[in-house]
């Protein structure tokens, strides 16, 4: 009597198992969501790391008609955003892995015979530092949900 009993109890051990194991390889294999689930808000995540960090040089100035945007690539305005610059379309909605915004965000990036310098520039006589992490993670998960841009 106690044999079927401890079958019944190793075979739920064993699936189980079977299922944590299941529920891990299932998380590990699927991108990282953000811990609270939210799709990421342009005005309130990514509109200060552009205003922080990228406006200064990619915008177009009506006070100063001398001051072109760097590499004619604007992150002041949604439709010229996302027309790119002299580098080619630099925000692909729903696909930051091949978005150059995204890629610059991470090192230099080589493109044809040209390599473009990794952003932010650094300011003279200073290494380049990338921006945090988490600002990064946004940018991509930004880019990744669509790039709404209100």
């Amino acid at each position: 009597m106690s044999q079927p009993i401890r079958f019944k109890f190793v075979a739920s051990l064993a699936v189980a198992g079977g299922a944590a194991l299941f529920g891990l390889l299932a998380t590990t294999a699927t991108p990282v969501a953000r811990a609270d689930d939210k799709k990421v808000d342009f005005t309130k995540d990514i509109e200060p790391i552009f205003k922080e960090s990228c406006i200064k040089c990619h915008h177009l100035s009506p006070d100063d008609p001398k001051h072109k945007p760097k590499g004619k690539f604007r992150l002041d305005d949604a439709a010229e955003a996302m027309k790119g610059g002299d580098s080619g379309k630099a925000i692909i909605p729903g696909n930051a892995n091949d978005s150059l915004l995204y890629k610059l965000l991470q090192g230099p990036v080589k493109t044809g015979d040209d390599e473009i310098d990794a952003m932010p520039k650094p300011k003279k006589g200073e290494d380049w530092k990338p921006l945090p992490k988490d600002q990064i993670d946004l940018i991509k998960a930004w880019i990744d949900e669509g790039a709404p841009w209100p």
